[in-house]
């Protein structure tokens, strides 16, 4: 009997311990040196224990004076604590050595309803300063529903639910254990009016990595990735389940054209960890080890619906100088001086700021008077992506030379856009710009022969009404010494005979290769290779870990699939080992190595924490390529 109730506490550990890896985490960093968060599970069962824990880390030596405050948690009752334990952390990175101090509160409750329950912002007093945790959510479930996600049978024959076992074991995965969607901010927008799109995955199981990874191709939409840093993940409820949800990546979008346009399904296959029970043997051993956790892989396909936006065509009548700006702006403008020599260079500088669809403006147009020659104009801007659009601002500089004195006037800039919000266009118009050019006093230094009252069309005659002799050999030839029919012309025929001849057989040979479609590609692996790890190391030298993998796997996949002439939907880790081993002749532990190296990169890719290194990654694909391009 003693030995069953010591199996049975054995169990409720490993099993709390299991829930605690799947469960969230909720953070608040209110100042560099200050981090509180939460740890609780994600599912819990009606009636059973389990643990809450509030955790404050610092760098400052002294946490004894922090002050927790429990919030007031509906649904859930505490059965012992808070239990106040304090610890010290340090870390060695790259030879930064790092301190943190530590207390931990932590709570034992149970929950004494089924469905949702919201546990809110807990704060802790350190410093004079107060520090709050996100708010999160747990699922509590009926003993029924533990004992079907968590397994009919329990260590010791008992079940889940008398063992006091939370639900996180599974066998296998339910088909709403994880879900891939994508979502917008808006569904129905003007043409023009951006649109967020995110992708952004729920789960109630660990992620270990993912394979055939397909994004939706935006058709229809100017698109542009939005930085996702800073971004974590958090808690969501989804047809009333909590789960774990993470953004995966983020688009800006502005549609190019009416009606409704589609955001087709994104596809992935998801690996999901599975934490399940050892089954208890009857022997001996059982005792420190029946019931012991285990972790099973299991794939899962992914497709997120299809999303559909309605776009409206702008308003009619449009005024004259609207070239589709969508959104809301501001527009100022200012000429370099009001005052210039004749034959010197001034400018008209236009800033438009606002927020709108910046990268699809067109530059406003200015007049300007026939006596200015007028030179290619410049853009300057600095733009940021956010959730209402492309904020900042676009500089247009107009450079002039003004050819001709006089008093002259240079017409405002009107610039015209479509406010989404109210429905309207409006119209932003600068003030004239005077500007008086005055004699110049280097008396034609330029070359261009300046006289006052000469307008610029009259100079322009100057240039052409007198021209110069033509001095120099004027290359006379001798009457009966033609060129025509002599050694020299069927020279020069025979040699351009030959070279057409030697052009053409050069063209024939290069569209029967190009026709090769296989050979050009098997050609160029290794070039297309290295061109995506030359763009891999910026990202890794920009310490874009995301992006890095992200080119990384396609560099690596990409050669494997035109070095071996395999299609990209046939391109598998199977195919491609088969087709190196059997077909090529490949040494088994060289084409594993390979894989290997997709594999590490593809977990890495999603959890960066725990993957491979990016200097490691990009030498070994770098080797691995060059051994494979000798022998292939």
């Amino acid at each position: 009997m003693k030995t069953q109730k010591f199996h049975r506490y054995l169990c409720r550990l490993l099993a709390t311990a299991c829930l605690l890896l799947v469960g969230g985490t909720g953070i608040v960093r209110a100042q560099a040196d200050v981090e509180f968060d939460i740890d609780a599970p994600l599912k819990a069962a009606e009636g059973q224990p389990f643990k809450i824990a509030f955790t404050v880390s610092t760098q400052k030596s002294d946490i004894s004076d922090a002050r927790f405050s429990l919030p007031d948690i509906g649904g859930l009752s505490v059965i012992s604590g808070p239990v106040r334990s304090v610890g010290v952390f340090m870390s060695d990175v790259n030879g930064v050595s790092q301190t943190r101090n530590t207390v931990t509160y932590t709570y034992w409750v149970k929950a004494e309803r089924t469905g949702k329950i919201d546990i809110p912002a807990a704060t802790v007093t350190l410093g004079g300063e107060t520090y709050k945790t996100r708010p999160t959510a747990i699922e509590s479930l009926s003993a029924e529903q533990a004992r079907q996600q968590s397994g009919s049978s329990g260590a010791g024959g008992g079940n889940a639910s008398d063992a006091g076992f939370e639900p996180v074991g599974k066998t296998s995965l339910a088909s709403d254990d994880i879900l891939l969607r994508i979502e917008v901010d808006k569904t129905d927008v003007y043409r023009g009016e951006p649109v967020v799109a995110s992708l952004r995955i729920y789960t109630q199981v660990n992620i270990a990595g993912f394979e055939n990874i397909k994004y939706p191709a935006l058709n229809g939409f100017w698109a542009q990735e939005m930085d996702l840093s800073g971004q974590g993940d958090s808690r969501a409820t989804l047809g009333g389940k909590v789960y774990h949800t993470q953004i995966l990546r983020q688009w800006l979008l502005y549609p190019q054209r009416t009606g409704t346009i589609e955001i087709e399904q994104a596809q992935f296959t998801a690996i999901a960890q599975l934490v399940t029970q050892m089954p208890a043997t009857g022997s001996p051993y059982d005792l420190f080890y029946g019931g012991a956790p285990q972790i099973k892989n299991v794939s899962a396909r992914l497709v997120s619906p299809v999303v559909k936006i309605r776009v409206k065509e702008l308003p009619r009548p449009q005024p004259d100088d609207f070239t589709g700006a969508v959104g809301q702006f501001e527009l100022t403008g200012v000429a370099t001086g009001d005052r210039f020599a004749a034959n010197t260079a001034g400018s008209i500088t236009l800033r438009l700021s606002g927020t709108g669809n910046f990268p699809l403006v067109e530059a406003p147009r200015i007049t300007l008077p026939a006596a200015f020659e007028q030179f290619d104009m410049k853009t300057n801007e600095r733009l940021v992506n956010t959730a209402r659009g492309t904020t900042g601002e676009k500089t247009f500089e107009y450079p002039f030379i003004a050819r001709a004195e006089g008093d002259y006037t240079i017409p405002g800039v009107r610039f015209s856009y479509f406010d989404p919000s109210t429905g309207k266009y409006n119209t932003l118009t600068t003030p004239d710009f005077p500007i008086r050019i005055l004699r110049d006093e280097g008396n034609g230094a330029s070359g261009l022969g300046m006289v006052s009252g000469v307008t610029k069309e009259d100079l322009q005659m100057l240039g052409s009404d007198i021209r110069f002799i033509r001095m120099g050999d004027p290359r006379l030839v001798r009457q009966g010494g033609a060129f025509l029919w002599s050694w020299g012309w069927f020279a020069s025929v025979f040699v351009l005979a030959a070279a057409f001849v030697g052009l053409l057989v050069y063209l024939q040979k290069s569209i029967r290769e190009r026709a090769d479609i296989v050979r050009v590609k098997t050609k160029k692996a290794n070039k297309v290779a290295l061109r995506r790890l030359k763009r891999a190391k910026g990202y890794m030298n920009a310490g874009k870990e995301s992006a890095f993998f992200e080119e990384l796997l396609r560099a690596l996949w990409g050669y494997m699939g035109d070095k071996l002439a395999i299609d990209v939907a046939n391109l598998t880790k199977e195919r491609v080992l088969g087709e190196l081993v059997g077909r090529r002749g490949m040494d088994e532990e060289q084409a594993r190595e390979f894989l290997n190296l997709i594999s590490e990169c593809e977990f890495a890719q999603y959890s960066p924490a725990a993957g491979v290194p990016m200097d490691k990654a990009y030498n070994a694909a770098l080797d691995l390529i060059g051994r494979f391009e000798n022998k292939i």
